[in-house]
């Protein structure tokens, strides 16, 4: 009579064992919201988007604070952003940690990251 295979070989629990960590490492990315989807853009979860309104909130601050520098619209504007005298965080993107792009020629403020061109 021929005998049941009892228990797994070594060799088969190493086989398994790797492609559990290869699916793993292939899925994971995915619901930890790490990395980028297809186009290259960041993950969409829920801190990211939180970062994304905290980008449009600081440049939204720093549009009204060109305003009220200039009244009555004939002043010059700033020559910096630092000449505002905002906290620092706020003339910086959350996402991408870079100091917002400004030109003080049309006083056009707008944030380097790549997914936040509309902002």
């Amino acid at each position: 009579m021929k005998r049941a295979h009892e228990a797994w070989s070594l060799i088969e629990i190493l086989v398994v064992l790797a492609l559990l960590l290869i699916l793993a490492i292939w899925l994971l990315p995915q619901y930890t919201g790490r990395g980028t989807d297809p186009s290259g853009q960041p993950r969409k979860t829920p801190e990211n988007a939180a970062l994304a309104v905290q980008c449009r909130n600081n440049l939204q601050q720093i549009r009204l604070s060109l305003r009220m520098a200039r009244p009555t619209g004939e002043e010059p504007l700033p020559a910096s952003l630092q000449d505002l005298r905002l906290p620092q965080e706020v003339l910086y993107c959350p996402v991408s940690k870079q100091l917002y792009w400004y030109d003080p020629h049309t006083g056009r403020v707008q944030c380097p990251t790549r997914s936040h061109e509309g902002f």
